[in-house]
């Protein structure tokens, strides 16, 4: 049964037809769970993905282990794991029912680095750093020089700096804005070509008052791997 599985599974990667080809995928996915032994009621129909109990325990695992090392990030953690968890409601509601994933991993997080020194370092970690983000979009100017448009996360305004230092305009910020959200409304107020975009823990500043004249040298806060699933359905 795997072996016939596994031949409509290579079956569906060549159809033609992207409706035709997301219907094959689905197929194909069905049949590798039932030759797994899933039950067909623990089967999304429409994408073939284990919806079993099983399931659900195996992926909230790898998010809760990731976030035991990784911290709760605003920006490379939270966010897939709110889309994740809004999957799994979906489809199978009686199981995210009071089960809080974030709250999960966050204790998992404190608990882990207690261990270990009690902090694990990350410059976007929300748990061990409650400061804000900051970022910063740079444009150049013809003559090579740059404005920089900055908002931190804490902040109601994005600022807009000239060459020599002086703030130059402001954008509102929505209120509970992340960062798509922030970047598109700097970009639809004062142009999309972006020279850079920079994410600057608070804690990296000399002097974290909002609103300073950003300086070129701060770190900009490196992406952490999320776990190697997080681009599946669960």
């Amino acid at each position: 049964m795997l072996a016939s599985a596994r031949n409509v599974f290579w079956h569906a990667l060549s159809v033609p037809s992207a409706m035709d080809h997301a219907t094959a995928m689905a197929d194909a996915r069905t049949a590798l769970c039932l030759a797994a032994g899933v039950d067909i009621e623990d089967i999304d129909p429409a994408s073939g993905y284990d919806i079993s109990r099983r399931s659900y325990e195996r992926s909230r695992r790898s998010w809760i282990d990731h976030m035991k090392q990784e911290g709760l990030s605003f920006f490379y953690v939270r966010p897939d794991l709110e889309k994740v968890m809004a999957r799994w409601t979906e489809r199978r509601p009686e199981y995210t029912a009071g089960d809080d994933w974030a709250a999960a991993g966050a204790d998992a997080h404190i608990r882990f680095w207690q261990e270990r020194g009690g902090h694990c370092g990350r410059k976007d970690c929300l748990l061990h750093d409650l400061g804000s983000v900051q970022f910063e979009g740079r444009y150049r100017n013809e003559d090579g020089t740059e404005r920089v448009a900055v908002w931190a996360t804490d902040e109601a305004y994005a600022v807009l700096y000239g060459p020599d230092g002086e703030a130059t305009d402001q954008a509102a910020i929505p209120v509970g804005a992340d960062e798509l959200c922030a970047l598109s409304t700097i970009t639809d107020r004062w142009g999309e070509d972006l020279t850079d975009w920079r994410r600057i823990s608070r804690r990296e500043a000399a002097d974290p008052t909002p609103g300073d004249v950003p300086s070129a040298d701060r770190a900009a806060v490196e992406p952490v791997a999320l776990p190697e699933d997080s681009d599946r359905l669960f």
